[in-house]
């Protein structure tokens, strides 16, 4: 029986609960697609749907998403905010919405936008989800750019490459020319003997510039270089090689990525590009391609982080190995953590790479994936095919470049804003506060991951992507800023998880054997070992044997961690010549890393397993009675309470997500014990 201030509490909720449940907007139909592509600039057909308010007498604010115009009379359509009272939608009106997109999404891509419904205080009420197709941009009145990027074969180096080097500059010259890119990412550029880029300069003229980066001072050392249209941008800093990322023997003993900072522009416009130049290490064998790998990884975390992850970012140059699949004895392309991360990054050059092996590529970061021209990317056959005998006079390389348009005259550049962040301790960060002219933002949460929204701090109850509508405040009558945040979020706490097992391998003598695990989590640490002991040195997610012989035969396998706990791999077993381990290496990884405690307990225990998540759990009594089953846990931790247990000794069962199961034992005591 409920006393009276715990059932008039009670009341109280339950009268809240349905309050905030009935206050909205509900609208009919919840989303709205487009399916005709639309010209940027130009607009779709319109369309209608319903909105309704529910326990709600002030006015509600419509609010159109950047890419669509509404209206409440199929007339005078607009993408300013829209007031209506509250009593006008307590029946259902019909509006009308129109897809106008101001910037082309990617190639045959959607783009999606939102109409949101606001009260007085600017609180979400309810949305409209609205996608439709642009088409490409066209480059009338767009600020349009090429970029390319080009291994110029020892450019420089009499001992190297081909033999006549006047002549290979001069070609190099008509090439560049040729081809009409804004900017060119040279790589294989020598600055001694030769200082090869001033000779390429001269020959193009006084509108071009250029400038090296050596990266050591030895003779013919290979530096990378751009060559650029004064006119189309401008050196906003020195440019300096990239040696925080990652080992200096993965980048081929020191030949770090080079990074420039550049504006490129066309009268009062301009767009901030950080270019990436690369050259990584040469070479189809198992060492190079364990180091690429490395360089790769890397690459990776210095881009992801804070220092770049809200920049616009072209990674360009000489990769020695393809995206898809690796020049290496077809292992998983070194570069497959950029190319998994589609979110965050894209290989512009994979059309290119799909019907051709292909080395030389290019990538761009999110920031930058509305703003490339579809079906671009491309050889420059054409610009080759113009020098007599190409191959044996300027390069083995064939030139690779992409185009991106910027928007049109009048129109301003539509550059969206991108953060990775590691959330706080208590799963929140705070969203940016001021928008143009120091105008006070506001937000509203569109669709993503399970996430809060309270003031400017969002709190996500998982890691993810979460899609941001924000607006400036002010005049009613003044167009709103709104543009979308897209928030990469990653949990600094998540544990490893194997989601691909070593393979094992049978090899000849003195062949090599690459082992691979890919896991999820942050911060990873790795570490191979051989029949259960750790081998010096292999801390990569890769481990290559370069000569196999008799001494490797055995079963490997990878130990991975960070501070949240440890998981290790399946054992992959090595044979040589026919050659196999005669004994069987098995480990319940799973059941090793669990942990029971307190033991004995009394009110209550927990199970915890440092080996990935339980998917169930269950606890019999001796005689074999369940006392306690949970079926779909998906979690690392669990507590238990044991309230109306009798004292013994209980048998605990846990399977893992993998299948993997383990036993353990609880002894239940008396609370007096």
């Amino acid at each position: 029986m409920l006393t009276y201030k715990p059932y008039l509490l009670l009341c109280m909720l339950l009268a809240a609960s349905v309050f905030a449940q009935a206050q909205g907007v509900t609208c009919t139909p919840g989303r709205i697609a487009f399916t005709e592509s639309v010209a940027v600039g130009d607009v779709s057909p319109p369309q209608s749907f319903t909105a309704t308010v529910s326990n709600l007498s002030d006015s509600v604010t419509v609010q159109p998403g950047s890419q669509v115009q509404v209206s409440l009379t199929n007339s005078g359509y607009s993408r300013n905010p829209l007031t209506i009272a509250a009593d006008e939608l307590a029946e259902g009106k019909e509006m009308y919405v129109r897809f106008a997109p101001v910037c082309s999404g990617f190639s045959d891509s959607v783009i999606t936008s939102s109409i949101i419904f606001l009260n007085q205080r600017s609180e979400l009420l309810g949305s409209v989800t609205v996608s439709g197709i642009a088409q490409p941009e066209s480059a009338t009145g767009a600020l349009l750019f090429k970029v390319a990027t080009f291994n110029a074969e020892w450019l420089g180096c009499p001992e190297n490459g081909p033999s006549d080097e006047s002549l290979q500059m001069l070609n190099v010259a008509t090439l560049i020319s040729q081809m009409d890119a804004d900017v060119v990412a040279l790589q294989e550029v020598t600055n001694s003997p030769t200082k090869s880029i001033d000779t390429v300069l001269k020959r193009l003229g006084s509108a071009w510039g250029g400038y090296i980066v050596p990266y050591s001072p030895s003779r013919c050392a290979q530096s990378e270089a751009i060559i650029y249209k004064k006119n189309r941008m401008s050196l906003i800093a020195t440019p300096r090689l990239m040696s925080n990322a990652g080992a200096n023997n993965a980048w081929s003993n020191g030949r770090y990525p080079v990074e420039f900072t550049l504006d490129l522009g066309s009268g009062s416009r301009s767009v901030p590009i950080t270019l990436v130049n690369l050259h990584a290490k040469a070479f189809d064998d198992a060492e190079s391609y364990e180091r690429r790998g490395e360089a790769a990884q890397g690459l990776k975390a210095l881009l992801d982080g804070s220092g770049y992850n809200a920049k616009s970012i072209i990674v360009l140059g000489d990769y020695n190995d393809d995206i898809d699949e690796s020049t290496y004895n077809k292992q998983l392309s070194p570069y497959k953590n950029f190319a998994d991360d589609s979110l965050s990054y894209r290989f512009l050059s994979s059309q290119i790479s799909e019907s051709v092996s292909l080395i030389d590529h290019i990538m761009v970061s999110n920031e930058l994936f509305s703003f490339y021209v579809p079906g671009s990317a491309q050889l420059e056959t054409a610009a080759t095919g113009s020098i007599p005998d190409y191959k044996a006079t300027t390069s083995d390389h064939t030139p690779v470049s992409v185009a991106f348009a910027f928007g049109r005259e009048g129109q301003a550049i539509p550059i969206p804003d991108c953060y990775t962040v590691y959330l706080n301790e208590d799963r929140s960060f705070e969203l940016p506060a001021l928008g143009q002219d120091d105008r006070p933002l506001r937000y509203a949460i569109d669709s993503g991951a399970v996430a809060l929204l309270s003031e400017r701090t969002l709190t996500l109850s998982d890691t993810g992507t979460v899609r941001m509508l924000a607006w400036q405040s002010g005049d009613a009558s003044v167009a709103p800023a709104a543009k979308f945040f897209y928030v990469q979020a990653t949990d600094r706490r998540v544990a490893p998880k194997i989601i691909a097992q070593p393979v094992g391998r049978e090899v000849k003598s003195r062949e090599a054997a690459v082992f691979a695990v890919q896991a999820t989590g942050t911060r990873l640490s790795y570490q191979w070992k051989k029949d259960g002991k750790s081998i010096a040195g292999a801390t990569s997610f890769r481990y290559a044997i370069v000569r196999a012989g008799n001494s490797h035969i055995g079963y490997y396998s990878c130990v991975v961690s960070n501070d949240m706990g440890v998981e290790e791999s399946q054992a992959a077993r090595l044979c040589v010549n026919t050659m196999c381990p005669t004994t069987a290496v098995h480990k319940n990884t799973f059941e090793n890393r669990l942990k029971i405690y307190p033991n004995p307990a009394r009110q209550s225990f927990s199970v915890e397993s440092a080996a990935g998540s339980m998917a169930s759990l269950r606890v019999c009594s001796v005689s074999g009675e369940v006392v306690y089953e949970r079926q779909n846990l998906r979690a690392s931790t669990l507590s238990i309470p044991t309230s109306g247990w009798s004292a013994g000794i209980y048998v605990l069962t846990v399977t893992s997500e993998r299948g993997e199961k383990a036993v353990g034992k609880i002894l239940i005591v008396a609370s007096n014990f």
